[in-house]
């Protein structure tokens, strides 16, 4: 079996699942490189942990990119600056690359400066500083109204913004301060999670009208006043006092100058293989635009990227030494954390015919135990092997 190289790009949950079980089926097959633009790992999911104040660092989540070394991966920091998807080529600050395989994962960027004066007034809930200080002043907060605001589809983590929302009311509600203060979720959405379907879409509005928590869709802000205080919808406007967001999310800048996107803004690719339309080049992660049957795309998930990034590589090592194929099923699920140490499970098909089919159910604690782990399995991927934090 004559060498090969295979070049991945990004080091998240996509990324380092191709990379690290890439290079366990090939082994001296293949060198196997990952570049990302930061040294450490982490998931974006720890936030909610941040905002509860459950985790207090988010250092302690990260781990650092260079120990995939330990399993075979060669780990490279720099940004990337320009990909030949047609030569395999990538430009970076650290010199050029070229490989046999190319595996994009970059993931998506995020842009408060899409919406005028979101970046000032909006507190970045996709960030975890922005994280950490929404907790701080939910710790302190006596009275007024909250706005957990979703600026524009999609964005990652379709679960986030209405746990966001749904453990800020479990925080003043455990505060006895709850009647004080007045909670609401604007997104541009009709329903809640909605490439999961009307049923979980459904049982989520459920969850925050229990909780009093006000639930407006189909708002699409076009604008923010920090000095005001006041959110500018197409057709409406609105008042907070604190203002919790979730900024337009857009593909890098290299990814958008590679020719590799369509007019959707991201990378379109076969469903079944991720496969983009050049040879030998896969997409996968929150970059890739999966078209589900229902016209909808595949949400940007942890769960998706993961599966996603085990097709690819076991495809690539197919190629590469033989044996048989594997083919991404759509399967996924999610957690949805609605705070007091439960938490809500939804899984299911979103490649079904002639639309997803998942199901709900209810919150437990049971529940919440395993979002836990879930969240911590991919960090402890890049624990060294004497069993201490990388």
């Amino acid at each position: 079996m004559s060498s090969k190289s295979v070049l991945v790009l990004g080091g998240g949950i996509g990324g380092v699942t191709t990379a690290t079980h890439l290079a366990d089926r090939v082994g001296a097959g293949a060198s196997v490189t990952l570049i990302d633009r930061h040294p450490t790992f982490y998931q974006c999911a720890h936030n909610l942990e941040l905002l509860t104040r459950e985790t207090i660092d988010a250092r302690g989540a990260a781990g650092r990119l260079g120990a995939l070394a330990e399993k075979g991966v060669r780990f490279v920091e720099a940004d990337v600056r320009l990909i030949d998807s047609a030569r395999r080529r990538v430009e970076t600050s650290h010199g050029s690359f070229e490989a046999d395989y190319l595996v994009v994962a970059l993931g998506a960027d995020l842009a408060p400066e899409q919406v005028p004066g979101f970046r000032d007034a909006a507190i970045n809930l996709y960030e975890a500083d922005g994280a950490t200080r929404a907790g701080e002043v939910l710790a302190t907060l006596e009275r007024g109204r909250v706005a957990v605001l979703i600026a524009r589809t999609p964005f990652k983590c379709p679960a986030a913004p209405y746990e966001f929302a749904l453990l800020t009311d479990s925080i003043l509600r455990h505060r006895g301060i709850r009647d004080a203060v007045a909670v609401d979720l604007y997104t541009p959405e009709w329903q809640p999670m909605l490439a999961a379907g009307e049923k979980v879409g459904a049982e989520v509005a459920r969850l925050l009208a229990e909780r009093s928590i006000g639930f407006h869709s189909e708002e699409m802000v076009l604008k923010v006043d920090g000095a005001k205080r006041r959110l500018f919808f197409e057709t409406d406007e609105a008042e907070y006092d604190l203002l919790l967001g979730i900024p337009p999310h857009i593909a890098p800048a290299a990814l958008r100058a590679s020719g590799l996107t369509d007019s959707s803004g991201w990378v379109p690719v076969a469903a079944g293989t991720l496969r983009t339309r050049f040879p030998d080049v896969y997409a996968i992660g929150d970059a890739a635009a999966v078209r589900l049957h229902n016209g909808l795309f595949l949400p940007m998930a942890g769960v998706f990227a993961f599966q996603e990034g085990l097709v690819v590589a076991e495809n690539i090592a197919a190629a590469i030494g033989g044996g048989p194929s594997a083919e991404f099923t759509g399967e996924g699920f999610c957690y949805i954390d609605v705070g007091d140490g439960r938490a809500a499970y939804g899984s299911g098909n979103f490649l079904a015919r002639p639309a997803p089919e998942v199901t709900f159910e209810a919150p437990s604690v049971e529940f919440k135990r395993a979002k836990t782990e879930f969240t911590n399995a991919i960090s402890r991927s890049l624990t060294s092997t004497d069993g201490t934090s990388s």
